[in-house]
């Protein structure tokens, strides 16, 4: 068997490969032994959309029952943020989702929030995976539901209504009524049906909504929100006068936008619109906290409102714990996620949507007009991502050592500093330039991000990074 490491976000694995359900009971008891361990009682034990989760969620369910370990299970698949505010607000141990967020249909994974609703920070993975290595699967020992239900300690429950509740309290959903939006939603196939759809029903002045339905193959494609993913949906807004298209990945915690000329606005443009949001209409006050990949854009919203610029490594954890310790106002990441002060610390797919929205009804302008007023004030931000697919380990390190020498391959810029806080950075003699390259942790993929204030610049970066490479990536 091989071992099995926690990611950026949990546990995953290729379907009847490693995700099997025999590794699915040793995880289950590894993170039932964890949570006994830290005093736990009772659990969240929710799934997405993917193919099989409702089985899936009811092993872990049988090892952790028989483990002692209260299980509240809703009876519909449940958006990762749901799970973090279901922890919260009902004080519960902890919690899992079967998921494998935006991760392709072949995928499936395990995500557990311990009792801060956060997600697992590296010093609970690495003890759940030294647990792991400890367990023998043939003395795990599992109950029946219907076994559990008769000891109290399996009840199915909805946490949704109290999840809405909270969000209206988040949101200003009267304003986004009055002004009359029509948005598109594009639910991915995915967590976020009877949530962002409803909420959008409820607000909106025309409505919508594709990708309503369960598909564990989402399309043919991965559940991402990306600009490719959304292209389609692009279209139809140019061609048919819509607002503003709102997307979710998997399990709605990646958030994806169209504005109304049918452009995709990237995650590190709406994290720093949005932050100029909550410091100009809602006057909340703090830091912002961003990861190493993320956009600058943000930094130099905060420091137009004198507050701080919290950076962590990638991987929400991170963010999370500067949510619980540092008042941040928001937290967010390039990868399509984000929250807010006062809201559960784990990135919420449908608050985003709602916040953009909010956003435009407080401006009472269109979304292209605000992303033009941010430029003018800003400048302009030029970034992008460069996922570089790679077969085996010996490819991946030789792109990590090429990325090392990255001088050789640069022309008319220069590195004036680097470091290592997670992957190698690299930041050049220009305003706001850098560049980043890191391994993913949850696919076989090396990212290297990149961003500059000029074009030129930017270009040039791109170019370096180009050479280094046998093969084009994705950008």
């Amino acid at each position: 068997m091989m071992k099995i490491k926690f990611g950026t976000s949990g546990w995953r694995a290729i379907i009847s490969d490693q995700f099997t359900f025999s590794n699915v009971k040793i995880v289950s008891q590894a993170i039932a032994e964890y949570v006994k361990k830290t005093g736990g009682k009772t659990l969240i034990v929710a799934r997405d959309t993917r193919f099989m989760t409702e089985h899936y969620a009811q092993l872990v369910a049988q090892v952790l029952t028989a483990n002692g370990i209260k299980v509240l299970m809703p009876e519909n698949p449940t958006p990762t943020p749901v799970v973090s505010f279901a922890i919260r607000h009902y004080k519960l141990s902890g919690g899992i989702n079967i998921t494998a967020s935006h991760n392709s249909p072949e995928y499936c994974g395990i995500k557990f929030n311990p009792a801060d609703g956060s997600p697992a920070p590296p010093e609970v993975t690495k003890e759940i995976e030294t647990l792991i290595e400890k367990i023998d699967e043939k003395k795990i020992p599992t109950i029946s539901i219907r076994e559990a239900s008769s000891k109290d300690l399996f009840e199915i429950f909805e946490p949704k209504a109290q999840y809405i509740k909270a969000i209206a309290q988040k949101v200003d959903l009267e304003r986004i009524k009055l002004a009359g939006l029509k948005v598109i939603v594009d639910l991915l196939y995915g967590t976020s049906t009877g949530y962002l759809d409803e909420l959008c029903r409820s607000t909106c002045g025309e409505i919508d909504i594709v990708h309503n339905y369960r598909d564990p193959y989402f399309g043919g494609y991965r559940p991402e929100p990306d600009e490719d993913r959304l292209r389609e949906l692009a279209e139809k807004v140019k061609n048919r006068g819509w607002d503003i298209v709102l997307a979710t990945d998997g399990d709605a915690d990646r958030f994806g936008i169209v504005d109304d000329n049918g452009e995709y606005v990237k995650p590190n443009e709406v994290i720093a619109l949005l932050a100029q949001h909550l410091y100009t209409h809602r006057k909340l006050k703090g830091p912002v906290a961003r990861t190493i990949a993320t956009s600058h854009a943000v930094d130099s919203v905060a420091q137009t409102f004198n507050q701080k610029i919290l950076e962590t490594p990638v991987g929400f954890k991170f963010l999370a714990n500067m949510l619980l310790s540092e008042n941040v106002v928001i937290a967010g990441e390039e990868s399509g996620g984000l929250t807010i002060q006062g809201h559960t610390p784990e990135k919420d797919g449908i608050l985003a949507c709602l916040l953009v929205l909010e956003m435009i009804a407080y401006e009472r302008k269109s979304l292209s007009q605000i992303r033009k007023d941010f430029r003018k004030n800003y400048g302009e931000f030029f970034n992008t991502r460069i996922d570089f697919q790679l077969s085996s380990e010996e490819e991946k390190q030789e792109l990590l050592s090429k990325f090392k020498n990255m001088k050789d391959y640069l022309s008319g810029i220069k590195i004036v500093n680097q470091d290592s806080i997670d992957g190698t950075r690299y930041f050049f003699d220009k305003p706001d330039a850098w560049v980043l390259a890191r391994a993913s942790g949850t696919e076989p993929v090396v990212r290297i991000y990149l961003e500059a204030k000029d074009l030129q610049t930017f270009q040039s970066m791109l170019l370096a990074i180009r050479k280094m490479s046998r093969q084009e990536g994705k950008a």
